[in-house]
């Protein structure tokens, strides 16, 4: 920007009149009679207030979802598993209650699975949890036929086995422990004690919480017919994956049954 000259000469006097209008007259002789600037600026206009911010809105809180994870991390209470007083005293009649009863697993009732087999069996077999190739049948996969060849290996017959699960659908990463407390515990030893199995192999150690407070599982299971032996295996994808860890069942499993 051209400044305005200022009332000064290269002395440091005051400019006279004359001077003053010599300088004015060569800038206008070159054609320059305003001073430029870059931005353009109103003299006269009087700065504006800044406006006044209008207050944010409030926060509104969405309500939370009510999923079993979420209830989880709230630490809402869980409602205990089955009614004590409502739970069938015959083996058939439990089978029924496995399906229809709500509080024994959350999600509709129609991914539940049955257990199967007689009362009195040689060998009842507990899994977990039915596995996601399970329909209507109870370890009809691909763990099933595992199973299926171990009960061969063993001198067994299909017909001898009773075959059951801790929960009768399908659950992402239960808490046995929670369940356990939950009432879990006590409905599986009532389980036991309607099918009356000559002995219990569970597979999962996992599953050791609802037999027991302690670390390892006791030999067997203190029931109103008596004690029944008790024995907790690998869980059946680990002892499908790895051919060590069958080796080490069976010599296991003759040691128990010997």
């Amino acid at each position: 920007m051209l400044d305005t000259p200022s009332n000064t000469n290269f002395s440091g006097g005051a400019l006279s009149q004359r001077e003053l209008s010599g300088i004015l007259a060569w800038w206008r002789e070159a054609g320059v009679d305003c001073s430029f600037a870059d931005a353009a600026e109103g003299w006269l206009e009087l700065p504006e207030e800044p406006a006044e911010q209008a207050p944010p809105p409030p926060k509104v809180e969405a309500p939370r979802p009510t999923t079993p994870l979420q209830r989880a991390l709230d630490g809402a209470e869980k409602p205990a598993i089955g009614d004590r007083e409502s739970w069938p005293d015959e083996l058939e009649a439990f089978q029924h209650f496995w399906l229809t009863e709500p509080s024994l697993a959350e999600g509709a009732l129609s991914m539940r699975v049955p257990p199967r087999g007689d009362v009195g069996a040689r060998l009842m077999i507990i899994v977990p949890q039915p596995e996601d190739g399970d329909d209507e049948r109870l370890l009809g996969g691909q763990l099933g036929s595992l199973v299926a060849s171990f009960v061969r290996a063993a001198g067994l017959s299909e017909a001898e086995i009773y075959h059951a699960s801790a929960l009768p659908r399908t659950l992402p990463l239960p808490d046995w422990a929670d369940l356990a407390q939950r009432g879990l515990a006590e409905l599986t030893r009532h389980h036991i004690a309607l099918a009356k199995p000559q002995r219990v192999l569970v597979f999962g150690r996992g599953l050791t919480p609802v037999f027991t407070r302690e670390e390892t599982a006791p030999p067997a299971l203190d029931l109103p017919g008596g004690p029944v032996p008790l024995m907790i295996a690998p869980r059946l994808d680990r002892l499908m994956r790895m051919p060590g860890h069958r080796k080490h069942f069976w010599n296991q499993w003759l040691d128990w049954t010997a």
